[in-house]
């Protein structure tokens, strides 16, 4: 009776942190992410053609392929299920059967696993690749796959990635400045583009082209749907667009942890306790000047002294982030970044310490390289901001993805049809 019990509350509260997720990506628009939604399921990785600074964006018919990896913490094996879905540009479901988007089969078992090795923290790495042998799309777009654990009953994913597949008909064309229509060389930046749609059968660009703009490829940071300022004959220009205006920010945080035995930057010291390793980085502080420092804009890369490519001797610590600041009411800060999936869920709030006057948090991460910051989200609002942690800097280094969508009239699906990443 109590084993029937505890199972039943995992599933319900598995029910209900999936749900609250879903109810995120409607919220805001998510091309790219990478979320587990069970402790036990951790480090979900998506990485294009070996380029782990690469967005999750790959070529319709092309040679380019994403390897997909997550850990599950045991040695104990389970047999997981993918499933693949097409989507809109706002994230909605497309009314395109599998037959019409996929060249194969739609479920398929992740057969690729590993045992960790010399780890303190037992883990088994899972990994797959798409396209495959089995698996083709025949259409641009938005991709999910959701994966199950097969032994588990229950209808929700442990874990979800989300990606797009393009087909390259529009070119597009952007700047970033801090000179926007708001303010000059202030803390704002301005993007600015155009999209030359020649190859594609447009009849009204307004209508039919969906623009949708990341920066950072954070969930909240985007925009969707912005009317071209200008059309002359198959250009539609974006420019002089206050909705295209972002908070600049400042370069992320980084830290450093190849090794238990040796701490790298920004850890103040790594000890053993409870048998686990802790890793104590540096308290942190509310920035007041622009750091002048080479990030990867929220990246994050699995490392050991060995080097990159041995995900399977990479070993797990529980890494504690504080930051120095007053008490600040009407909200909660949180830490973002790609290994907490650009999000806001409840694991990822900072707790407040009034005796020691700082913002904490800790979370098991496997050891590497890892870009953070700390944003301030208020009550009922959906955008975050760095005003009060990071500060804002018109010179900050950005990264923005442009992904132009195409919904002819009578169309079933939004199709991809331009991709940009510039920085600025």
């Amino acid at each position: 009776m109590i084993i029937f019990v505890r199972n039943l509350f995992k599933r319900v509260m598995r029910k209900i942190i999936y749900t609250i997720f879903v109810l995120m990506c409607t919220l805001v628009v998510r091309a790219q992410y990478a979320v587990s939604h069970v402790k036990s399921v951790r480090t979900p990785v998506m990485v294009v053609n070996d380029n782990w600074l690469a967005p999750a964006v790959i070529e319709l018919g092309g040679n380019d392929v994403i390897h997909f990896s997550f850990d599950e913490m045991s040695h104990v094996y389970h047999r997981y299920v993918c499933r693949i879905t097409h989507h809109n540009a706002d994230g909605e479901k497309s009314d395109l059967s599998e037959i019409d988007y996929l060249d194969g089969f739609n479920e398929f078992v992740v057969d690729d696993w590993e045992n960790s090795h010399n780890t303190t923290q037992l883990y088994t790495h899972y990994a797959f690749d798409l396209p495959n042998e089995d698996v083709a799309f025949k259409v641009s777009g938005n991709y999910r796959v959701e994966v199950f654990d097969d032994e588990d009953d229950s209808d929700f994913p442990v874990l979800t990635y989300s990606f797009s597949v393009v087909e390259p008909m529009a070119d597009i064309q952007a700047s970033v400045s801090g000179d926007t229509d708001r303010s000059y060389n202030e803390g704002e930046q301005q993007l600015s583009f155009k999209v030359n749609f020649a190859r594609c059968n447009i009849s009204s660009p307004a209508n039919e082209l969906i623009p949708v703009v990341y920066k950072n490829r954070r969930c909240d940071d985007s925009v969707m749907a912005v009317q071209p300022t200008y059309i002359t004959g198959n250009e539609a220009e974006y420019i002089h667009n206050k909705s295209l205006i972002f908070e600049a920010g400042n370069e992320y945080r980084r830290f450093e942890l190849t090794d238990p035995d040796s701490p790298g930057m920004n850890v103040e010291d790594v000890i053993f306790h409870d048998s686990a390793y802790h890793a104590l980085l540096y308290v942190d502080k509310p920035r007041v000047s622009y750091s002048n420092f080479i990030d990867e804009n929220g990246r994050f890369y699995v490392n050991t002294l060995e080097g990159y490519g041995t995900p399977i001797e990479a070993d797990y610590i529980n890494v504690h982030f504080a930051i120095e600041m007053p008490y600040r009411s009407g909200g909660d800060y949180y830490i973002s970044g790609d290994f907490c999936g650009n999000g806001y869920a409840e694991g990822y709030r900072l707790l407040y310490d009034a005796n020691e006057g700082y913002y904490y948090t800790s979370h098991l991460l496997k050891t590497g390289v890892y870009n953070y910051q700390y944003v301030w989200l208020p009550y009922g609002a959906e955008e975050a901001s760095v005003e009060f942690t990071e500060g804002n800097f018109y010179n900050t280094e950005n990264e923005y993805l442009i992904y132009m969508y195409y919904r002819e009239f009578g169309a079933r699906y939004d199709r991809l049809v331009g991709f940009l990443v510039v920085n600025n």
